[in-house]
């Protein structure tokens, strides 16, 4: 089929240049790119002329499965893959048109339902305190309100249009402040920075499950990789807060989701699969052991869903969880497209079958799981 043309955009970025599409020279990013998560030579441009002025960055360090030690930046690098240049238009971004923002997430009990309900939170922290809280450190006050532009996105299909232009423009602003009022993690930094990084991660892993525009597989993995690259972001504040969340209103909650990472398995959900990895040639001892752990966190969560005693809020946490927790060994085999971590992809898709009532999943698992038999 003979492609479409289109005129040349002499100011485009370099990646749309490389993909011979047309850019359409947007700052800081060009649309195809914060639509699709990307990073733009636009951004990077402009990233280097913040930096220069920010003058700092701070850094942690992160340990991997297999005992190797990595030094991940604070600020844009732990979410390299969202938008986080300022835009001139959001300098007054909270305003009134933004009150159904607020009514909707004040109203609305399921939204962070892969989480824990919302029951379960207000046990120790209230929605009055999450505002309060928003109110004083604004990128969480932004994110709030950008992840409820994104629910009513769902609910309310005839103006998804207008709902997720808001949702990514106030996540684009929500990073933008958390990058350039970041400082290391205290007592009364916590709170908000968790609350922040929860929030985000759960509205960049609903924008992957509903992603139905992949020609094939390997587009939906390339959204998908990027998805995990964000949330083992997430991870790593969780971890470095630790010390800090331990004795704050979070601790309940946290302590709660650590409890269930940390039990044994019990089920046979994952036996075909974790024999498959135990007798592969192709996959080294490193490798096996990232594939066993995603195996061992994915069968704690047919475990916690197949249980009629299983505690409340606790049955579809690792729809979410599982995400962020896989080893980034498992995330380069995924990248890859290797087999076995297929095969491993497909039984966490028919996880998220489990949780097809909830707005942040639908038929993401019947998707996925399509996308796999259709190569495999």
């Amino acid at each position: 089929m003979k492609r479409r043309s289109h005129k040349k955009s002499r100011g485009g970025c370099l990646q749309c240049k490389r993909r011979d599409v047309k850019c359409d020279e947007q700052r800081p990013a060009c649309r195809l790119y914060v639509v699709s998560n990307q990073t733009c030579s636009f951004q990077n441009a402009a990233t280097s002329q913040t930096s220069s002025v920010n003058g700092h960055s701070s850094t942690v360090s992160d340990t991997s499965p297999n005992g190797h030690t990595e030094t991940e930046q604070h600020s844009a690098d732990i979410f390299p893959h969202i938008t986080s240049q300022p835009d001139p238009a959001l300098e007054n971004a909270i305003n009134l048109e933004h009150m159904e923002l607020l009514l909707n997430f004040i109203s609305t009990k399921d939204l962070f339902s892969l989480s824990r309900d919302r029951e379960i939170h207000q046990k120790s922290l209230s929605i009055s305190d999450i505002l309060d809280t928003g109110l004083r450190y604004p990128y969480l006050l932004h994110q709030l309100f950008a992840f409820s532009a994104r629910h009513l996105a769902t609910i309310r299909p005839s103006r998804a249009g207008s709902y997720l232009h808001q949702a990514i423009t106030l996540q684009t602003r929500a990073v933008v402040l958390f990058n350039t009022s970041y400082t290391p993690i205290t007592q009364e930094t916590c709170v908000p920075i968790l609350l922040f990084s929860t929030a985000l991660g759960h509205h960049v892993l609903t924008d992957t499950l509903s992603k139905r525009d992949a020609e094939d597989l390997a587009s939906f993995i390339k959204h998908f990789v990027q998805c995990l690259e964000t949330l083992k972001g997430v991870f790593i504040i969780f971890r470095e807060a630790r010390p800090f969340w331990e004795k704050s209103v979070l601790s309940d909650i946290l302590s709660r989701s650590s409890s269930l990472t940390s039990r044994p398995p019990v089920g046979a959900h994952c036996q075909g699969v974790k024999k498959l990895v135990e007798a592969s040639p192709n996959l080294n001892t490193d490798e096996k052991r990232a594939c066993q752990e995603a195996i061992r966190i994915l069968q704690i969560g047919y475990d916690a869903i197949s249980s009629e005693h299983e505690e409340p809020g606790n049955q579809y946490q690792m729809l979410f969880l599982w995400c962020i927790l896989v080893p980034r060994e498992f995330i380069a085999l995924i990248a890859a497209k290797n087999t076995e971590a297929m095969v491993v992809l497909g039984y966490y898709a028919r996880l998220l079958r489990y949780g097809r009532a909830m707005w942040q999943v639908e038929d993401a698992g019947d998707y996925i799981f399509g996308l796999l038999r259709g190569e495999y």
